[in-house]
């Protein structure tokens, strides 16, 4: 499975920033361990991402939240992939 937050586009962070984000899915109950990964599209630049915590909502849908850190040194797009087993 994949995803890219945001309706899909590319997303932007400059050097040094971080930038945090919230994953679900459309259905509800448990979709298996999260893998969530970054691509830069830019060269020159360095991500991590921490990933955080779990929750369950109201609605019975599992939230992955995490950070993405950019190393530097250059500004960059990025976007996003998740798996789930």
């Amino acid at each position: 499975m994949s995803s890219i937050p945001g309706g899909g586009g590319n997303l932007y962070i400059a050097p040094g920033a971080n930038a945090y984000y919230v994953i679900t899915w459309n259905n509800s109950g448990w979709q298996g361990n999260t893998l969530i990964q970054t691509q830069p599209l830019n060269t020159g630049t360095s991500l991590t991402v921490t990933q955080g915590g779990i929750d369950l909502d109201s609605s019975g849908h599992y939230q992955f939240d995490y950070m993405v850190h950019n190393n530097g040194p250059n500004s960059t797009y990025f976007n996003v992939q998740v798996s789930s087993n």
